[in-house]
């Protein structure tokens, strides 16, 4: 557990060199990456944190927003003893790893996004169940008191199942492992007080992003470390399309997309995903 302005949880999978600093998601916790980080240690030291207001880093005086857990990453890479980092980040880890490439360049060495947040494609934008779930929370009044009666009804394990479901393709493809890990990380959340406003909070910063291209525009043109994006082609939270207009945005990042893989390519094609990571971190 490091102390930067309060706790932040790290966990150490190993391995030596560069750093590879691995971000979650929303809602998630360094759980997400028990599967990969022991085999992306082959490529680096690997280390997940929780960012501000997730998992077992209680939020206390520091806000949870995305621009808050950039600078918490440039400060986790030092505290670390690392001059800069390969940021590994999905979905809300993705945006935040663009916002420390931007404002912190000098801590940032390479980035590695997983179907990272992006704006929101008009094309396809997301379907009705993942936009009820996604803003109907950011709605006044309703998010708190949503949250806590949906707890009220669902088990930790009735959580799971219905995250993946959402999150991904076929959630048959997640193994019986990750899916033990996750539940236990929603057992947890459920034991703090503090969770269900963080995540509102870390939601909206993630709204002002995604729903205004152009200020997403400016940001990912400030970003000078070689990119890796991924992206898995059936993510229903992001659309294939916004990963396309990124990587047609910035054509010298490398781009891959995943056939029949969701919203999280590390749990979904885990074998795929640390191939595609390894052989461009080794390039």
């Amino acid at each position: 557990m490091l102390n930067i302005g309060g706790p932040v949880r790290v966990t150490d999978y190993g391995g030596e060199g560069s750093l590879l600093l691995l971000i979650h998601g929303l809602g998630g916790s360094t759980e997400n990456w028990d599967i990969v980080g022991p085999d992306l240690s082959e490529s680096g030291h690997a280390v997940a944190i929780d960012l501000i207001g997730f998992g077992e880093s209680e939020p206390g005086d520091r806000r949870p927003s995305v621009e808050d857990n950039a600078r918490l990453v440039a400060e986790v890479i030092q505290l670390l003893g690392y001059e800069n980092a390969t940021l590994v980040g999905n979905s809300m880890g993705g945006l935040i790893s663009i916002i420390a490439a931007a404002e912190h360049a000098d801590r940032v060495e390479r980035i590695v996004l997983v179907n990272p947040a992006l704006p929101v494609s008009r094309r396809h934008p997301p379907d009705l169940e993942v936009l009820t779930k996604l803003l109907g929370p950011l709605v006044p009044g309703i998010g708190v008191p949503a949250f806590k009666a949906y707890r009220a009804s669902h088990s930790p394990e009735e959580e799971t199942t219905e995250t993946l479901r959402m999150i991904t393709a076929d959630p048959s493809t997640v193994s019986e492992l990750a899916k033990e890990r996750l539940t236990e990380a929603n057992r947890r959340r459920r034991g703090h007080d503090w969770v269900i406003p963080a995540f509102l909070e870390a939601d909206r910063s993630i709204a002002r992003y995604v729903l205004r291209p152009r200020r997403y525009r400016k940001l990912i043109h400030r970003i000078g470390a070689p990119t890796l994006l991924i992206h898995g082609a059936a993510d229903r939270l992001v659309s294939v399309d916004s990963a396309r207009w990124a990587a047609s945005e910035r054509p010298c990042w490398t781009y891959v997309e995943m056939d029949d893989v969701g919203h999280v390519p590390m749990l979904e094609a885990t074998d795929r995903f640390l191939s595609t990571v390894s052989e461009w971190l080794d390039g």
